[in-house]
């Protein structure tokens, strides 16, 4: 098979990350790049930003969290990057073109990015950045099967030899999951497959890592010396990025309220992840903005590694069990942060979505789930479901969830841990029989996480059908053709169900008024955006 991606020992995922609008905008849609421009932009001031998760590490390329990714993509940019309307386009790179047989890509760089050690960025810097995207990132595993050489051809120049035609290698090099963030040629030979150190986070972005004080705050500052790309309507991820701010601290802060009150009282300007009963307060509040954007989704995840459900009639009766209308009513309350949809991919995102080969998703059949549930394997032993308790939304989810299967006859046992304990109980299947969680935006099957082969992320699932299905998408070149093959995605999921999708999920953050220009694409980031008086 094409892909054999094999488990790599990273800490990983994600709270919740998304795609942005603010109060002022009735369709959160149209307001994916920001809010509406207000007065000409002022430099200077500290943007303090309150997190309710702290990350791993800062390191993009090995980490896949969005409290990496939050706070890394202000320090570190890609080869290539998507722009606000999802396609790939240059960043670094200044150009490329594809040979006549489309295995060889030849990138040009642009000849003026520095990194933050001052040292400019060359093609040896983009070399050994790929080797070790092709060895630490899960979407460089997926690329990696097909790279044959990857060389400098002169200073400002690299040539990249694929062994055969693979369409999706673009995209996959603009992944804004597991990042081809570019580091210094040292850097990247020094990490090697290791996460980087505090030292080692030098890359070419807006604003440069300072400090890191453990359980307390990562400080940024503003890199005088970055060299903006000319286009400012590209958006997203790349185009023209300007530091207004001359430093941004990301503050660790483990509850909603205390965030809610800091802004308030000026204490912070930007909060992330707030529970959604708080909407209503802080609508009718002129001095707080409401900040909602769609997230991707959340889910229950089965480990298929072992019994109860490596029998597929498990997985079956739970699905059928589970009224995911209710569980995301429950979680969520007011319908706005949460939409019913069974696809891998959302109608937002373009030719990613399709609509077809999920018509079990919402199936609520207590009857049906007793009688697959009698049919299988299954002996009545404890169903151990785990979550992170630093999550409000995960917990009603799971304490739902858990009435729903004893309502049909499984025994379930709830299990939580704190946020970092839980990424490491994840690791191992004998610690868990089903996990909730939740998965931020994705942009390519590549970067599906939850269906990683044979890893603790996706469940241990292993699928021919899947793998068939991750093969053809690396060489479809037609909408029409990757249409066909999302919807073959949707029905392989569908079918196997190696996880159980609850439902789209909308996240809820809020920002003091006097921040102006935010950008919330997949998630806030801070370049091109300043404070009033």
């Amino acid at each position: 098979m094409k892909i054999r991606v094999t488990f790599t020992l990273i800490a990983f995922i994600l709270v919740i990350s998304l795609i942005g609008c603010n109060k002022e905008s009735a369709n959160k849609n149209e307001a994916m790049d920001g809010e509406e421009s207000a007065g000409e932009p002022t430099n200077g001031g500290t943007f303090k930003v309150a997190i309710g998760s702290e990350p791993d590490s800062l390191d993009w390329m090995y980490i896949s969290a969005t409290a990496t990714r939050d706070i890394a993509w202000h320090i570190f940019e890609n080869l290539f990057a998507l722009d606000k309307d999802f396609k790939a386009k240059p960043m670094i790179a200044e150009d490329y073109n594809i040979s006549d047989d489309e295995t060889t890509y030849t990138i040009k760089l642009r000849e003026d990015v520095i990194f933050h050690d001052g040292s400019k960025v060359t093609a040896e810097d983009v070399v050994a950045s790929t080797e070790r995207w092709r060895k630490v990132s899960s979407v460089g595993l997926i690329a990696n099967e097909y790279i044959e050489q990857v060389k400098a051809i002169d200073e400002y120049t690299v040539e990249i030899k694929l062994n055969e035609v693979y369409n999706a290698f673009i995209s996959d090099m603009a992944a804004p999951k597991s990042a081809l963030i570019i580091i210094p040629a040292e850097i990247a030979e020094d990490a090697d497959d290791q996460p980087l150190t505090q030292e080692q986070l030098i890359g070419t972005g807006p604003y440069k890592f300072d400090k890191w004080d453990k359980g307390s705050e990562i400080v940024l500052s503003r890199f005088d010396d970055y060299v903006a790309r000319e286009e400012g309507d590209w958006g997203g991820l790349t185009g023209k990025k300007e530091a207004y701010v001359d430093e941004i601290e990301f503050k660790i802060v483990k509850d909603p309220q205390v965030m809610v009150n800091g802004l308030k009282t000026g204490l912070y300007d930007y909060v992330q992840n707030i529970p959604p009963d708080l909407y209503d307060t802080i609508e009718v509040d002129p001095t707080m903005d409401p900040v909602t954007y769609m997230n991707g989704y959340e889910i229950i995840s089965a480990d298929k590694s072992e019994a109860p459900f490596d029998d597929l009639k498990v997985r079956q009766a739970l699905n059928y069990s589970l009224d995911k209308e209710a569980i995301a009513k429950g979680a969520y309350g007011n319908e706005q942060f949460y939409d019913l949809d069974g696809a891998l991919f959302t109608p937002e995102q373009g030719e990613l979505y399709s609509e077809k080969g999920s018509d079990n998703y919402l199936v609520y059949d207590k009857e049906k789930a007793k009688s697959l549930l009698e049919a299988s394997s299954y002996n009545g032993e404890t169903v151990r479901m785990m979550y992170s308790n630093d999550n409000v939304a995960y917990e009603k989810v799971a304490q739902i969830a858990k009435q729903q299967m004893e309502d049909v006859g499984f025994k379930v046992e709830l299990v939580t841990y704190e946020w970092a304990t839980y990424l490491e109980k994840w690791m191992d299947p004998e610690n868990w029989d089903l996990v909730v969680i939740g998965w931020s935006t994705r942009f390519s099957p590549s970067e599906l996480g939850m269906l990683e082969v044979n890893a603790a992320r996706s469940g241990w699932y292993e699928s021919e059908r899947w793998e068939d299905h991750i093969e053809s998408w690396g060489i479809a070149k037609t909408s029409e053709q990757k249409k066909k093959i999302l919807t073959e995605m949707n029905q392989t999921i569908d079918d196997e169900l190696p996880f159980i999708k609850v439902a789209n999920v909308n996240r809820f953050d809020v920002k003091n008024n006097k921040v102006k220009d935010l950008t919330n694409w997949v998630g806030p980031h801070f370049w091109n955006t300043w404070k009033s008086e």
